[in-house]
């Protein structure tokens, strides 16, 4: 996971405002990260308060959130001095599979409209039942 630190000086305020200043800052950061299409925010943690999203009852200890980002997707953590951190992951939609062309298989009905499955070009076929209509 790569990780940007970043040392802006936020506005004084309340921790609320600074917590906030803070996360559009690193929504800004992983936004312009060319590593990541669409970034989700998927854990975080306020170091002023010491809360941290996600809560995870009865397990994690004080890095929990972090490990709960990792292991789900975290692609991206933004380190925002002493105020803040951001894990992102990417939520762009998975790639379609029209990029790789026509498949190996084809369903084919017979003249009494049996349907089978087979190869490209009507070799190697079977015919569709229970079992091998889950193939297809």
């Amino acid at each position: 996971m790569k990780t940007l630190n970043v040392s802006q000086p936020l506005p004084g305020g309340a921790a609320a405002s600074r917590f906030e200043s803070a996360r559009m800052l690193a929504i800004s950061m992983a936004e312009s990260d060319s590593e990541l299409i669409e970034p989700e925010l998927v854990a975080w943690i306020d170091r002023s308060t010491a809360m941290a999203s996600p809560v995870l009852e009865g397990c994690g200890g004080p890095d929990g959130w972090h490990n709960y980002g990792i292991s789900h997707g975290g692609r991206l953590e933004v380190d925002v001095g002493d105020e803040a951190a951001f894990i992102f992951a990417e939520s762009s939609p998975f790639d379609s599979y029209d990029h790789f062309g026509p498949g190996p298989f084809r369903n084919m009905r017979d003249a009494q409209g049996n349907e089978s499955i087979c190869r490209a070009g009507g070799v190697d076929c079977i015919p569709l039942d229970e079992w091998s209509s889950k193939l297809t």
